[in-house]
């Protein structure tokens, strides 16, 4: 990571905690790419702040899974192997289907048509800035479709989940024949299918979508 010019930081929150989220989102948007090598004191000249809150940061992350650390040789951001993108998507398999048809009751109709027109309204570009606001837009709506349910336990272990989800989105979902073709028809299927209220429907529309991802995402990732 290259030095730069002191990051904005949130005077709000504590040093570590501003360190965190700052190395988190830069791994799970994969700006810093898995087994990309990482520097404690270059991250605090970037930052403009001491290697400690930067020190602590790193290990909670560590015991995140997000970095991997050598002792005496260095760290680096953790790989995204197949075996993550199985766990990862088994879960959401799990849950998401049935999340969705018994929160379904507590879905209404204008919530789901903005997600319609959202989703219709949304304009692709080449710049990966404007893959990353899909990206925003297709979480936002997973994490919609589990919050339905009413669980604040279920909701914070599923956000766990999709801070992993979105490091697979970001290496396997960047092209934007994908969006066009795959990722936005099935995620307009899912709405149609929870306005029709049909349990079955709602499952089967949610369960095609998430095998179409992993296969995406193991076809990109090797």
């Amino acid at each position: 990571m290259k030095p730069a010019e002191a990051v904005k930081t949130t005077p709000k929150l504590p040093l570590k905690e501003q360190a965190y989220h700052h190395l988190k989102d830069q791994i799970i948007k994969c700006q810093l790419m898995p087994g990309s090598l990482l520097s404690e004191n270059d991250i605090a000249l970037e930052m403009g702040i001491s290697r400690t809150p930067v020190r602590e940061a790193i290990l909670r992350l560590s015991e995140e899974g997000f970095i991997t650390i050598y002792p005496r040789k260095g760290m680096i951001v953790s790989p995204v192997s197949f075996k993550d993108i199985q766990e990862v998507f088994q879960i959401r398999m799990m849950i998401e289907p049935q999340a969705a048809v018994q929160g379904n009751a507590n879905m209404t109709l204008k919530e789901l048509q903005h997600w319609v027109s959202a989703f219709e309204a949304f304009q692709l570009c080449p710049e990966r800035a404007c893959f990353e606001r899909y990206f925003e837009l297709d979480l936002g709506f997973h994490q919609y479709m589990i919050s339905s349910l009413q669980n604040e336990q279920l909701s914070q272990f599923m956000d766990h989940v999709y801070d992993r989800d979105y490091r697979i989105r970001a290496l396997s979902t960047v092209v934007a024949a994908d969006i066009e073709k795959r990722s936005r028809p099935e995620h307009m299927d899912i709405l149609e299918a929870l306005i029709s209220r049909e349990p079955q429907r709602i499952t089967t529309a949610i369960t095609e979508h998430l095998e179409n991802a992993i296969g995406a995402a193991k076809a990109k990732i090797r």
